[in-house]
């Protein structure tokens, strides 16, 4: 048997011609989507336009008995991209996050359409007015603490947790007044100029006994220089008589 409802009307709504036409207009504006909490069930990305996502609405509607109904999940949001231009931060939302449903006063399947092109402004597809179908979604709600963030406050720019971090591009320029530290092995694939001198506490060593070439002059100053145990400056050579003549080339 089927269940009888006995809908949204209270038994005041009849008492008057003024709470009749408050219930009228209620009812309309219950039909009137603005915004409201949904959750991220799929993702799909776009590297280039803005991807979408398929939420589902967080708060129940009631049915007339006073019972919550499960709402249906909504499809292809777009979602909130920070871009200026060719230029963005992507960080695509997850299955599970929390964010917010904003509906749009007119029917924008045409613009979704033309998503990562230029085209001007266009007529509604139709006259549709406050859909569901017509909802964009703002991320970053209501959702569990972060394990891997950007933290930019007055103490300075911070990032934690990140597994790797990757940077492209042409050329890159770091500037630090006060010096930089890298607490870290360091492996550069090509070419190192250094305009300055070289310090260091360890040893230079070559990898796997790969030999060390210096080209343009080598100078020493103090110091000495050691090779296998012998140091420069201060070895002899045995077999040599006294006298005014000069040793031969080196061999």
């Amino acid at each position: 048997m089927m269940k009888e409802y006995q809908g949204q009307q209270g038994f005041s709504a009849a008492a008057s011609e003024y709470n009749a036409q408050a219930f009228l207009l209620r009812q309309a504006l219950l039909r009137l989507n603005t915004a409201e909490p949904v959750r991220v069930v799929a993702v799909h990305p776009g590297t280039g336009a803005t991807g979408t996502v398929d939420v589902l609405p967080l708060v129940r509607l009631v049915t007339g008995s006073g019972e919550g109904m499960d709402q249906s999940v909504l499809f292809t949001l777009p979602y909130l991209r920070v871009q200026g231009g060719r230029n963005a931060i992507i960080i695509d939302p997850q299955p599970g996050d929390v964010g917010l449903a904003v509906y749009a006063m007119r029917d924008t399947e045409t613009v979704k359409a033309m998503a990562g092109t230029d085209a001007g402004p266009v007529n509604p597809g139709s006259a549709r007015s406050y859909d569901k179908g017509d909802g964009f979604y703002f991320g970053g709600f209501l959702n569990a603490q972060p394990e891997r963030f950007v933290r930019v406050d007055d103490g300075g720019v911070t990032i934690e947790g990140v597994a790797s971090i990757t940077m492209h591009g042409n050329k890159t320029t770091i500037t630090a007044e006060n010096g930089a530290t890298i607490n870290a092995d360091v492996l550069i694939n090509g070419n190192l100029l250094v305009n300055g001198s070289i310090t260091w506490t360890g040893t230079a060593q070559g990898k796997d006994g790969a030999r060390a070439r210096f080209s343009g002059g080598w100078e020493n100053t103090g110091g000495s220089v050691t090779s296998n145990g012998i140091t420069l400056e201060t070895h002899t050579h045995g077999g040599v008589e006294p006298g005014n003549g000069t040793t031969g080339g080196p061999r």
